[in-house]
């Protein structure tokens, strides 16, 4: 029993040690080397939360830099049947343009619409949901 509860101690002061080793070394990065780090980090843990729904509030968001480039389903959730939020957007070259409001008495959801790099979105009034959009069947 004294043996166990030694190899017991001993893995529970070693394992913390071990997983500590595999973080990678970033003391050597410059200024810009770690922006763009955090940028990829950010893009990767907004991908994987899109299962469930990400939600975006109000404010303007670039996309390529705030928003991963993608196919989205936007949804207006919320219990308060008489509010609403609006969905914008748009780019200057090539010309896109895309604008819909959503609650009240009008739809609460985009069904589909693909983001690409350079273009503004902007939400107003109340947040919105974000979900990766995986056809009509799924």
């Amino acid at each position: 029993m004294k043996k166990l509860l030694t190899i017991i101690l001993t893995l529970a002061l070693i394992l913390p040690a071990i997983s500590l080793a595999e973080l990678p070394d970033i003391s050597g990065l410059t200024d810009d080397e770690l922006l763009e780090l955090q940028h990829q980090i950010q893009l990767k843990l907004f991908s994987e939360k899109l299962v469930d729904g990400v939600k975006v509030s109000p404010g303007v968001y670039m996309v390529g830099k705030d928003i991963p480039e993608g196919e989205y389903r936007i949804e207006y959730i919320t219990e308060n049947k008489y509010s609403l939020a609006t969905f914008s957007a748009y780019r200057e070259k090539p010309f896109f343009s895309f604008s819909s409001v959503l609650g009240f008495t009008g739809p609460t959801e985009i069904g589909k619409i693909e983001l690409t790099d350079g273009i503004k979105v902007e939400i107003e009034s109340d947040s919105l949901y974000f979900f990766g959009y995986s056809g009509l069947f799924n």
